[in-house]
């Protein structure tokens, strides 16, 4: 009998202790909730008044959250919006990259993470990313034509060229670049030189043009070469930094290349 008392008195001891762990836990996570719900809210507040200095308050109020609830996908896509500000586009593709994997299916998340990829020109994975998207929009496969040009690919996805959107301004680059091979240099110079307003197709065609400029191997088009190169370089010196240093470097001097 007293043994039975016994069991009975600890199986209720051990049934409050796990009742007391179980309210404990819920108040911490209502308690975390409420935290993170407020520093959010903050961050919100810091990232819609758009200064310099609200949004250095913003993301470091984001990645604090982020900390702590890193399944927060509103966070993340606030991060990559402060980073897509800042022309900062490694960090763009991170929190891009993470606000899709918590969200695969969000076109919107997919479009930011493409968009993140062409600004910071990872071409290779971008690559990889479109050619495994089924279907693939006829709105993507002109970057997906343009990304395996540039990793010299394009090959591979010569049935694409039938169904893309023709009408893309990177349709029109990868067609002239990489599908035209019979025009001269100087026709496919005539058929870039009209730019786009968006900045990675503007960053692109300026690109393009300054690389036609070099291989026309002729002295006066270098000064031309360099000034594309540096149109470019301003939307995006991120990306071109190292281009601009590789140029100066085997065109101008060391001292030009070292900044």
């Amino acid at each position: 009998m007293k043994r039975l008392k016994k069991s009975h008195l600890l199986l209720i001891i051990f049934s409050v202790l796990i009742l007391s762990g179980c309210i404990g836990f819920t108040a911490f996570l209502l308690f975390s909730n409420h935290q993170n719900v407020r520093l959010f809210k903050q961050a919100q507040n810091n990232f819609q008044r758009g200064d310099a200095e609200s949004l250095d308050l913003a993301e470091l109020q984001l990645q604090q959250l982020v900390r702590t609830d890193d399944d927060n996908e509103a966070a993340y896509i606030m991060l990559a919006e402060i980073a897509a500000r800042r022309k900062v586009y490694p960090e763009l593709v991170y929190y891009s990259y993470m606000a899709h994997r918590l969200n695969p299916l969000s076109e919107e998340n997919k479009a930011r993470y493409v968009r993140s990829l062409c600004m910071a020109r990872y071409f290779d994975r971008l690559e990889n990313f479109l050619s495994h998207q089924t279907p693939l929009p006829d709105a993507w496969k002109p970057f997906l034509l343009y990304a395996a040009g540039r990793n010299g690919n394009v090959n591979k996805y010569k049935k694409l060229w039938e169904t893309a959107d023709a009408k893309s301004n990177i349709y029109k680059l990868a067609d002239v670049l990489y599908r035209k091979t019979d025009f001269t240099i100087e026709h496919k110079l005539e058929l870039l030189q009209k730019l786009p307003e968006d900045d990675f197709e503007k960053q692109e065609y300026l690109a393009s043009l300054s690389e036609l400029y070099i291989d026309r191997n002729k002295s006066e088009n270098i000064g031309k070469a360099e000034q594309a190169l540096k149109a470019a370089y301003e939307i995006n010196s991120y990306a071109f930094a190292p281009a601009l240093g590789r140029f100066y470097a085997n065109l101008r001097s060391f001292k030009q290349a070292l900044p």
